[in-house]
């Protein structure tokens, strides 16, 4: 489904799904800044509150964590979030006339039609 890390393929090699219709844009990072960081983020403020660590200690542990705690989860998100926008047949409202322009397609078809 990737081509890399979050770029996604034109088409599925298995099944030959146009992914032309996925658009999560923002949706991973939303999704991972609100599910993951805030947890996280209680997590190092009760290390400050309950041991007074040095600023370099949060460089070293708070930094990382929160790093590599956002960026994991984004490709899994992407990924379901993608997968929910095919089953739902999502797409923007009032653009299916210029969608059609764009892709060469019939007006009244969708891209889930393929």
């Amino acid at each position: 489904m990737f081509r890399s890390w979050l770029k996604i393929v034109d088409r599925c090699e298995s099944c030959d799904l146009d992914y032309r219709f996925a658009a999560p844009d923002d949706g991973p990072a939303f999704f991972s800044l609100c599910l993951v960081v805030p947890p996280l983020a209680l997590l190092l403020v009760w290390l400050q509150v309950a041991f007074d660590p040095p600023f370099w200690v949060h460089l070293v542990v708070s930094l990382p964590l929160l790093t590599i705690g956002s960026l994991l989860p984004l490709r899994p998100i992407k990924g379901w979030l993608v997968a929910s926008q095919f089953v739902n047949r999502a797409q923007e409202a009032g653009t299916e006339k210029l969608w059609a322009q764009l892709h060469g397609t019939t007006p009244g078809t969708s891209d889930f039609d393929q």
